[in-house]
């Protein structure tokens, strides 16, 4: 990326004319930017306090709300929200597209806002307080969690800190209400980062109802000294608490498919073996089934190695090579009988074997996979070279001119997960033609295969370390001596039991 973009600051100077045709090129994005700011400053203004100010009123509020867009822009300016490529925090928004991120964070906090102010005006109750346990807090604490999972708590916080502020200043609200919710929301939007199982909603739901209950029984006891305002301001608090996990979830349900997140919901479903393409994959192509599970495990196994997303690198494992489906028999794994390349040129089969790289990403985008899952099985060759055909081709020699004809059409990884599950898919694939594998030789052959891929340059747009290679192939050792393992011949005992009943016939 650095490469490209000096490259482009010096065509930049030798082009005049490619320069202004640059600017043009970004001139919609600027006229974009302008009008959504303009939206959101007067969506903070009417969102911030309620609809019948007076018109001094509408002017502080305008000014609130100046200041809250310019600190969002900083803040996402800073975080990386808008670079072209994606957001540079790890997040199921990450392989995505800016506009993906840029409409999601505006989309969510204004419905958390508009969700307030809704909830203020239908109760006709002082809801924002700790009278009724900040029950008109639950959308935007709701909204909060959603940021944290959908892009990163780091955004969510400082998103939700913004939001909260313009609504304390504009409706002048006490210090200690907005201190309360403030540590409320962001406990939560830590707690619910990163959601792995079911459970965890559960866990997280349960500490929000009582951060909320222990709050606004604290806050009433303070204010009023009445415990039985305190008891019915703390079950106000638990049904806050419920309210706001009650529309995360639901705001993640209608949120994750139309905009295709790799949310740990999704993922969990997709990990399931009766999912509809894994079903077709294990009764057309068994051979390539049980070589994702294996990819799949293998990858999720060097991701807690190493800190990456051990969920997605296992479904993207799972879901690699679905593109085999087109054509099944092709791949020696799934061949009964002879083989279908040795009556085809090489060169027609290594485009045969390449072609499921497209054919895996089309496939997925049918099936609406997440954009995380699509990305990985386009990248899980990378530009790598389809060795065994090219050597057909070119026996003994090489032709560096012939060579870029046998490789995939890539692109190489972009991603921690996408470059373990090539990883994985390479050593599974190479280590079950290995004879006597045991564990000295699998840890040699483990270590070649990463080295190959490597010097090969298809990790050079991962965000892997050497650090981090060392510790993968640990862990692919850990599994494929699990895998390989050797077992103690059982005796046939058959041919005895028919010795036995031929002797007994008269």
């Amino acid at each position: 990326m650095r490469i490209g973009w000096a490259a482009l600051k010096r065509g930049r100077g030798r082009s005049g004319a490619k320069s202004a045709s640059l600017r043009q090129l970004r001139l919609p994005w600027r006229w974009e930017s302008l009008m959504a700011g303009f939206i959101s400053l007067l969506a903070l203004t009417l969102l911030n306090g309620e609809m019948s100010a007076l018109p001094q009123q509408w002017l502080q509020r305008g000014l609130i709300a100046a200041a809250q867009v310019g600190l969002m822009v900083v803040l996402i300016r800073q975080i990386g929200l808008t670079r072209a490529s994606g957001l540079a925090l790890r997040s199921p928004i990450a392989p995505s597209a800016r506009e993906v991120g840029l409409i999601l964070l505006v989309l969510i906090g204004f419905l958390s806002l508009l969700g307030v102010r809704v909830v203020a005006a239908l109760a006709h109750e002082p809801v924002l307080g700790s009278e009724r346990g900040f029950l008109a807090f639950a959308p935007l604490l709701a909204g909060g969690m959603m940021l944290s999972t959908l892009i990163h708590p780091l955004l969510a916080v400082l998103t939700f800190t913004v939001l909260l502020g313009g609504i304390a200043v504009a409706l002048e609200l006490p210090v200690l209400t907005a201190g309360l919710v403030g540590l409320v929301g962001w406990s939560a939007m830590f707690a619910v980062f990163p959601m792995r199982r079911r459970t965890d909603l559960f866990l997280v739901g349960t500490l929000l109802s009582a951060l909320l209950a222990v709050g606004s029984f604290a806050a009433e006891l303070h204010l009023y000294g009445d415990w039985l305002k305190a008891g019915v301001s703390a079950f106000w608090g638990l049904i806050s608490g419920t309210g706001a996990m009650a529309i995360f979830w639901l705001g993640l349900t209608l949120l994750e498919r139309p905009f295709r997140l790799a949310t740990p919901m999704a993922l969990m479903e997709l990990a399931s073996l009766e999912h509809p393409l894994q079903r077709e994959l294990r009764d057309r192509a068994p051979g390539t089934y049980f070589h994702s599970q294996y990819v799949g495990q293998l990858a999720e196994e060097a991701a807690l190695a190493i800190g990456a997303d051990p969920m997605l690198a296992r479904v993207g494992g799972y879901y690699h090579d679905i593109g085999k489906l087109t054509r099944p028999d092709f791949y020696i794994e799934n061949q009964r009988g002879p083989n279908t390349h040795e009556r085809i040129n090489p060169a027609l089969s290594a485009r045969i074997i390449a072609s499921h790289v497209r054919d895996g990403v089309e496939l997925a985008h049918q099936h609406r996979l997440p954009t995380a899952i699509c990305d990985i099985i386009a990248q899980h060759h990378g530009t790598s070279l389809i060795t065994y055909f090219y050597h057909q081709a070119v026996g003994e020699g090489h032709d560096p001119v012939l060579e870029q004809h046998f490789r995939y059409d890539g692109p190489k990884p972009q991603t921690r997960e996408a470059a373990l599950v090539m990883l994985a898919d390479t050593v599974e694939a190479a280590t079950r033609c290995l004879e006597n594998p045991t564990p000295a030789r699998l840890a040699s052959y483990v270590h070649e295969l990463i080295e190959m891929r490597h010097q090969d340059g298809q990790l050079d747009e991962s965000t892997l370390t050497f650090r981090d290679l060392k510790l993968i192939e640990e862990a692919f050792v850990r599994v494929l001596v699990a895998l390989r393992h050797r077992r103690v011949a059982y005796q046939d005992a058959q041919p005895e039991r028919e010795e036995v009943y031929v002797a007994n016939l008269p």
